[in-house]
């Protein structure tokens, strides 16, 4: 995985940030990616998918703007199951009528 330098000093670490928030992503959003070293839009374009999805602090809708800006298609995430929601103790998709109950 390539190296990336983060920024050298406060002022081009502000700067940097400021830039992050002015292409509609958030203050905290915009830290992260600084911290992680993605400083211009140039780093950005040369990172593989996996490293972007593994910036901390940076989620979905944060990745949507960041590949909409190089260009980019965003990779579909496996989605997660949802575990059913008990009522009462009994899984909602069961009623006692269809297991024959008095």
């Amino acid at each position: 995985m390539y190296k990336r330098e983060k920024a050298s000093s406060f002022e081009d670490y502000w700067v940097a940030s400021k830039a992050w928030e002015r292409t509609g992503l958030s203050l905290g959003t915009a830290r992260a990616l600084v911290n992680a070293g993605f400083l211009t839009l140039d780093d950005l374009y040369t990172a593989h998918d996996f490293e972007l999805a593994n910036i901390p602090r940076v989620g979905p809708k944060s990745l949507a703007i960041l590949y909409a800006l190089i260009g980019r298609k965003m990779p579909d995430a496996p989605r997660r199951r949802r575990k059913r929601q008990l009522t009462n103790g009994v899984p909602s998709q069961v009623s006692i009528a269809s297991h024959g109950g008095n």
